[in-house]
C-alpha cells in the first residue's frame, strides 16, 4: 500500500512538473533567428562606395543566413541620421548598419551626440589602404626621397584633404607624425576634388585610398609612392607599403556590420558566423578586388578592439593638431 501511494505521488509530481514547464515554456523559449527580412542601414546616399559594398555583403550574407537581407539608405547630417537609426533600433538583430572610420570621425564633429560604444561591432568586411600620392611630374620617385625632402622643408608641401578632421586629413597627419614631417593642409569638398587638385599641381601630396587615386594614376597624372598598409595591393603589387619601408603606420578606410548595443549575444553570434562565411565567398572577393578593396574580415572581438584602437589614435592626433580638447 505504501509503495503504491509512493508511486502515485511520484507520478502526480511528474505530471505537475511537466504541465508547469509546458505552461511556462513559451515565455522562456528562444525564438529562432532569423525568421524575417534583415535590414542594413547605410548612412550615405545610394551609389557611393559604402552603398555598393554593403549591397555586395548583403547578397553574400543572405545566401548563408537563409532570409532576405536588404539595404536601406538613410543619409543626412554627415551620417548622423543613419547611425542614430541603427543605435535607436529595436535590438533584435533585424536592423543592422554598415560603419567604420566614418562613424568614429563623426563623433568628433560636435553635431549631435554619438559614441562608437552605442553599437556592437559584429565584424569587419574590408579595408581600403590609404596612399601617399604625388603628381607624376614631381621630382620624388620613392617614398624615401619624399620623406627626406619634407623633413628638410617643413610646411612647404601642401596636402589636399577632405576637410578638417576628415579621413584624409587624419591619414596625412598620422603619417606625418610618424616620420617627423609637417604639411600645410588645403581643404577640398571631397576626395575627388582633392585628387584632381593633385593632378593639376595645386597641391603636392594626397593621402586618399587607392581606389580614389587609381583613375588618375592609370592616366599617368598621379604617382603612388606608398600604401599606408601592412599588405601590398593585389592589383598593383609593385607599390610598396610604409610598413616595409620601416614606417610604423597603417591606416585606410574600413567598414563592417554593427548592431544596437543591447542586441543579445546569441543573435550577434549567428550574424557574426554568417558574415564570416559570407566573406569567404570567392565571388565577393573578386568583386572587392575590382574596387581596389581587400577582404579584411575581423570577428566581433577583433573588430571591437580595432575600433577602440583607431578611436584612441585619432583622438590623440586631433588633440595634437588643436581640433579637439
Amino acid at each position: 500500500m505504501k509503495e503504491h501511494l509512493k508511486n502515485r505521488v511520484g507520478l502526480l509530481m511528474f505530471i505537475g512538473i511537466f504541465l508547469l514547464s509546458f505552461a511556462a515554456g513559451p515565455s522562456f523559449a528562444v525564438e529562432k533567428f532569423p525568421t524575417k527580412t534583415i535590414s542594413i542601414i547605410v548612412p550615405w546616399p545610394a551609389g557611393g562606395r559604402t552603398d555598393i559594398v554593403t549591397r555586395m555583403v548583403a547578397s553574400a550574407v543572405e545566401k548563408v543566413i537563409g532570409q532576405p537581407v536588404v539595404v536601406l539608405n538613410k543619409a543626412g547630417a554627415s551620417g548622423y541620421i543613419g547611425f542614430k537609426a541603427v543605435s535607436n533600433a529595436k535590438p533584435d538583430g533585424y536592423t543592422l548598419g554598415m560603419a567604420g572610420l566614418g562613424l568614429i570621425l563623426r563623433q568628433y564633429s560636435g553635431e549631435g551626440e554619438l559614441r562608437w560604444e552605442e553599437f556592437k561591432w559584429i565584424g569587419q568586411c574590408y579595408e581600403a589602404a590609404a596612399t601617399v600620392s604625388v603628381n607624376s611630374e614631381s621630382p620624388w620617385k620613392t617614398i624615401e626621397e619624399f620623406i627626406d625632402y619634407a623633413r628638410k622643408n617643413p610646411m612647404k608641401l601642401k596636402h589636399g584633404n577632405t576637410g578638417p578632421g576628415g579621413t584624409t586629413h587624419l591619414f596625412s597627419e598620422g603619417f606625418a607624425k610618424e616620420v617627423n614631417i609637417k604639411f600645410t593642409q588645403i581643404e577640398y569638398k571631397g576626395d575627388a576634388p582633392a585628387v584632381v587638385a593633385l593632378a593639376s599641381k595645386e597641391v603636392d601630396v594626397n593621402c586618399s585610398p587607392l581606389s580614389v587615386v587609381r583613375p588618375l594614376m592609370e592616366a599617368g597624372k598621379v604617382r603612388v609612392l606608398a600604401l599606408q598598409s601592412k599588405k601590398r595591393s593585389m592589383q598593383f603589387p609593385s607599390i610598396p607599403t610604409l610598413m616595409e619601408k620601416g614606417v610604423n603606420w597603417e591606416v585606410g578606410s574600413l567598414e563592417g556590420l554593427i548592431a544596437p548595443k543591447d542586441t543579445p549575444e546569441s543573435i550577434i553570434s549567428i550574424i557574426e558566423s554568417s558574415l564570416e562565411k559570407a566573406m569567404k565567398d570567392p565571388g565577393l572577393g573578386e568583386s572587392f578586388k575590382k574596387l581596389d578593396l581587400a577582404v579584411e574580415y575581423k570577428n566581433q572581438k577583433e573588430f571591437t578592439a580595432y575600433i577602440d584602437l583607431k578611436d584612441k589614435k585619432f583622438r590623440g592626433i586631433l588633440k595634437e593638431i588643436g581640433l579637439l580638447k
